[in-house]
């Protein structure tokens, strides 16, 4: 039940991001704003959530886990309804800002709890499962939004996202422990995070699998932000359309990382990501002819879209736990790391597709390819910086 919580809570982001893409038109129509400002609504989270894991991770090595835990969906409780209630694009930001912060709490500290609780192949395998069991999320968020969408407007979405909120917040009070004792908190506030941060820093493998992850995340936030647009405005779905075939990259996605956790007993964890790279490097080079060469025909579009998103379930879970090894002792810092990578990559790539307006999909591809290549960089150099651990049972590489 713990770890069913804790993919709960991993999910809140998730949520609160695909689930009102597919309304991505009838905001920017209902508030008078443009494309432009509805990716910077998904800016203004993923800003929110890099500021909530700086102060969280921390945080919660000084206090524990599960206050900091509480506070958080708080946070995000109250900036969903405020999302629903916003009578203008500017306190959307706002809220979405306060969202996104409550949102960076749960997924830093989840993490953290699992780290605590686990090591090894274990934290391996149950790492790949909860990013396999999170993919139901993406999947059911976006048609979850669509159907709502049917019957009411975008705001009634965020009253949604608001009663899973409250949800998650029983699931934690009644269900999650305590997982760090007293003998294993760290005094200090913000001037300790910078301490921790600068050793786990000067460890150059935990370095390179974070931006592993960064920049993939950089690559698949391309794909959520401009996705919409290009599926509706461009090519003619319906937001019910568009909803399913997010959903059925989604299903890829959590697909691949049940395999992954299976796989990771006997294969290691670099193969895999290895292989997700090289399917999300030439899908997204197929997206940039297609949109270059040949008008960004669907029989292009569809296929690459999936073919990007799906082998993220082999580079996420595995990038994470490769690096999560490097920080055990810091497990809340290296978590907050972790997120702000992501974080951070997926801010920057939403307004940079955004650019490009509503009418052509090369913004959202050369984005993909530069996050795809950066991707396959850090990996390479992760695989010289040392000799990874053989940590799964199978033979250890590095290349």
């Amino acid at each position: 039940m713990v770890i069913a919580v804790l993919t709960t809570l991993s999910a809140i982001g998730p949520l609160a991001t695909d689930m009102y893409i597919p309304a991505f038109p009838q905001v920017a129509s209902d508030l008078a704003s443009s494309a432009a400002s509805m990716q910077l609504t998904l800016t203004a989270f993923f800003m929110g959530a890099a500021g909530g894991q700086v102060v969280a991770g921390p945080l919660s090595d000084r206090l524990g886990r599960r206050a900091p835990l509480i506070l958080g969906i708080l946070l995000a409780l109250l900036g969903s309804i405020g999302c629903a209630l916003a009578p203008s694009v500017e306190l959307l930001l706002v809220m979405r800002v306060l969202q996104g912060i409550g949102g960076g709490f749960g997924m830093v500290l989840g993490r953290a709890v699992l780290i605590d609780m686990t090591d090894g192949p274990e934290l391996f395998r149950i790492m790949n499962i909860m990013q396999g069991v999170g993919g139901i999320a993406p999947i059911v968020a976006p048609l979850l939004g669509g159907m709502i969408l049917l019957v009411g407007q975008w705001r009634e979405i965020f009253w949604v996202i608001a009663g899973m909120s409250l949800i998650s917040l029983v699931g934690v009070l009644w269900l999650i422990p305590e997982s760090l004792p007293l003998s294993r908190r760290h005094s200090g506030g913000f001037r300790t995070f910078l301490h921790n941060t600068g050793v786990l820093l000067r460890r150059r493998t935990f370095v390179a699998y974070m931006l592993v992850n960064a920049f993939s995340a950089f690559a698949l936030m391309a794909y959520v932000s401009a996705s919409s647009f290009v599926l509706q405005e461009m090519l003619g779905f319906s937001s019910t359309g568009y909803s399913i075939a997010f959903a059925i990259n989604s299903v890829g996605m959590m697909s691949m990382s049940l395999l992954s956790a299976h796989l990771t007993r006997t294969m290691h964890p670099r193969r895999l990501i290895r292989a997700g790279l090289t399917v999300v490097t030439l899908a997204s080079f197929a997206l940039l002819i297609g949109s270059l060469f040949l008008g960004t025909p669907v029989w292009i579009v569809l296929p690459a879209f999936f073919f990007t998103v799906a082998p993220q379930g082999l580079i996420f879970g595995n990038g994470g736990a490769l690096a999560s090894n490097e920080a055990r002792e810091f497990a809340g810092t290296g978590s907050a790391m972790l997120g702000l990578g992501f974080s951070f990559a997926a801010s920057f790539a939403a307004p940079l597709v955004g650019l490009g307006g509503t009418h052509t999909a090369l913004p959202m591809a050369i984005v993909m390819v530069g996050g795809a290549l950066l991707s396959i960089l850090f990996f390479i150099l992760a695989g010289r910086g040392s000799v990874t651990a053989d940590v799964t049972g199978a033979q250890s590489e590095t290349a």
